[in-house]
């Protein structure tokens, strides 16, 4: 007897790493392998009308079917939200225009003929984003996959509203930090996700702790950081093989999204390639067999003048606290990186042939 299909809850703030996320996890709960029960949009690189707009614009390309897209936090719980449109577009979008949906009628609009513009008939859940962590862990108690690629905000307001929500989280996925010595992307030690709102991301840690160390049931999150996602490297040559297996409206508006990303990245001395952390995360999450991770008491650091964002790992237990987080380290898949970024890109091909809106156009 087949196994009932992993549900699974996005939280991402797209974003162009996390259109590829959202097309992969459309493409594997097309194909019966999991239930994409919810997705929650919190701000990050842009603000929240964008990564509501884009996620409800991806989802109508990716031929998703009918499913709750809900508004987390405008920004950061305790400072000042700090936007960065250089890394991801005006509008999240690089340079993808995205123009999705018919009808005089839209749910999200965003300013006629700016770059990345976002078009989409669908709309909006009506609940918070915190409200749909909540529901989605209380409906599937203890089977849930919940997947963070953007701040943890939106979390850390759910665990608020919701203090049992980690024993109710099957598994917590979080594309954020850096560990094992591996320096920052924003500041020497941090990395954006967490840096933007390392208050939240924090709350969660702590709120994972303790529910682990008062339940040993309660399973740590495991936690992907730069030392292993900048290894998820994304090139045109990718970007032209996607659009070779399957030429349609999805596939050209992610390399066109994805261009705009080749162009950070070498701006900032990476080369004309793309680090593409959250559809990477993604899998992780879905093959948590494939992972190899270190058992490890993850903090954050939320005052330091020159350490404020650091994802501290105390693997030698010197806070006296167990262990109570993973840490990714590796991945057991043959090719690596590069082999998982092939199977990501295999199912956003294959969505050409699940009767997408996208299709040719």
């Amino acid at each position: 007897m087949s196994r009932p299909p992993t549900p699974v809850l996005l939280d991402c703030d797209p974003g162009i790493d996390d259109a590829l996320a959202i097309a992969y996890l459309v493409a594997e709960h097309l194909a019966g392998r999991i239930e994409l029960v919810g997705v929650v949009c919190t701000a990050g690189n842009v603000g929240l009308d964008d990564t509501v707009a884009n996620a409800l614009a991806w989802l109508d390309l990716a031929g998703a079917p009918p499913l709750p897209v809900c508004a987390g936090a405008a920004g950061a719980i305790a400072v000042p939200h700090v936007f960065t449109p250089e890394t991801h577009g005006p509008r999240g979008a690089g340079y993808a225009v995205l123009e999705v949906g018919t009808g005089a009628e839209t749910a999200t609009k965003a300013t006629t003929g700016a770059p990345g513009m976002t078009t989409t008939t669908r709309r909006a859940d009506p609940r918070d984003g915190a409200e749909l962590w909540v529901d989605a862990a209380r409906a599937h108690s203890g089977e849930l996959v919940a997947i963070v690629t953007g701040p943890s905000s939106t979390l850390a307001s759910a665990l608020a509203a919701e203090p049992a929500l980690p024993g109710l989280v099957g598994d917590l996925v979080v594309m954020g930090g850096t560990f094992r010595g591996h320096p920052g992307n924003t500041t020497p030690v941090s990395e954006w996700n967490v840096d933007v709102d390392p208050e939240a991301a924090d709350a969660v840690s702590l709120a994972w702790e303790d529910a682990n160390n008062a339940h040993a049931r309660v399973r740590g999150p495991l936690w992907c950081g730069l030392n292993l996602t900048e290894r998820a490297v994304w090139t045109p040559e990718r970007s032209a093989r996607l659009v070779a297996a399957a030429d349609t409206s999805l596939t050209r508006a992610l390399a066109e999204a994805l261009r705009f990303y080749f162009e950070f990245h070498e701006s900032v001395g990476e080369g004309y390639l793309a680090q593409v952390h959250d559809p990477f995360v993604a899998w992780l999450a879905l093959h948590p067999d494939a992972v190899e991770s270190v058992p490890a008491s993850v903090r954050v650091e939320c005052r330091g003048k020159h350490t404020r964002g650091m994802t501290v790992e105390d693997r030698r237990g010197h806070r006296g606290r167990a262990p109570s987080a993973r840490i990714a380290t590796d991945v057991r898949t043959p090719g690596g990186p590069s082999a998982v970024l092939d199977d990501i890109c295999a199912a956003i091909a294959s969505l050409a042939g699940s009767g997408s809106t996208g299709g040719p156009g």
